[in-house]
Parts: C-alpha cells; structure tokens; sequence
C-alpha cells in the first residue's frame, strides 16, 4: 500500500464512513456552497490586497510625478466592500472547518451527551441568527435597489455590494441549518480537512 492509500486510509478512519441519505447529501450540497463561497472570498481578498498596494504606489510617486494622482479615490470604500465580502462568504467554510471560535474546555468534555446537546444548541441558535441575518440583507438590498441609491464617493450603486453580503449571509445561513440537522441526526460535524488551517489550542 502506498504512502497516498495509506493517508487516505487514516483520513477516512478519522472522520468515520462514508455517510449516506437526505442529511449526508444534504451536507455535501453545504460544502460545496461553502466551498465555492471561500474561493470568492480569496479572490476578494487577493483584490483587496491589490487594491491597497495600488493605492500606496499612487501615493508614492504622486509625490515626484505631478500627473499620478494621489490615489485612486475608492480605496477605503472598496476595501470595505471587499472585507466584509470576504468575512461573510468564508464564513461558511470556517464553520465546516471546525475552525470558529468555540470553548474548547466545554467541547473537549468526554460525556458526548452533553457535547451534542450543546452542539444541536449552538448550531440551533445559529441557524436563526444567521437566517434571519440573510433575510434581513436580502430585504435591505432589495429596497436599496428599488431606491436607487449610491455612494457619496464613488457613485456606485450601493445594491451591488449589499447582494454581495447577502450572498455571504446566504452561505453562512445554508451551512449552519445544515449543521443542525447533521447534529441532531448524530452525524460527525467538523470537516478539518476542508481548512487551511488547524485551529489554535
């Protein structure tokens, strides 16, 4: 067996089997949203990046060259735009992740009983926060839309970024329902593999 099989072996052993039926494919659907989420929120960030190192050469030879201007007149805006892009449409693959913020000394505990009640809890809180969080967005920008409105400093139209968040918000939403029914089901609920990173202790 090769050193692939063998990783694959104890990644599958980690995580249990293979899980089946309408609340396993009901997940898999929630990861791949969330997946797809968290590479546009890369790409927000990679243009965020952008964005401010374009601003801060601007700013650089402004100073020597009288015709370059100072900056390009939408970096603050749009890399406000950008984060919060980028904070709510990754926010779904964090969560799948296992990589939130949580109280690990509770979650650590050896009764799984208590574990997965406080598990269907949060996971239930959440779905109604992050729901109602989504419709909420949905509405605001819908009646952004309707207004007509734009920003003072770059005249872009403000539903556009909104939409953007509510996207996100939709994400976050369809991950954490997902969650609860995986966690009322008894169904394993962290995925580490889908992070980039491991949790800190």
């Amino acid at each position: 067996m090769t050193k692939a099989q063998n990783t694959t072996h104890e990644t599958a052993a980690a995580h249990g089997p293979s899980l089946r039926g309408p609340v396993a494919a009901l997940q898999r659907a929630a990861d791949v949203v969330s997946l797809l989420g968290a590479w546009i929120a890369g790409l927000c960030i990679v243009a965020l990046t952008l964005l401010v190192l374009i601003d801060i050469l601007l700013a650089f030879f402004s100073q020597y060259l009288s015709f370059v201007p100072s900056g390009t007149g939408v970096g603050w805006e749009y890399s406000a735009y950008l984060m919060g892009a980028a904070f709510l449409l990754g926010a779904g693959m964090t969560l799948r992740a296992g990589l939130q913020l949580r109280v690990e000394l509770v979650m650590s505990s050896q009764r799984r009983i208590l574990v997965r009640v406080l598990e269907v809890f949060s996971a239930a809180l959440g779905s109604a926060v992050s729901v109602a969080m989504a419709f909420w967005l949905f509405d605001f920008t819908l009646r952004t839309y309707g207004y007509g409105e734009v920003s003072q400093e770059s005249f872009t139209p403000l539903w556009i970024p909104q939409a953007v968040l509510t996207l996100g918000a939709a994400v976050l939403a369809f991950q954490m329902v997902a969650r609860l029914v995986s966690a009322l089901a008894g169904h394993t609920l962290d995925n580490p593999t889908l992070g980039t990173a491991s949790a800190i202790e």
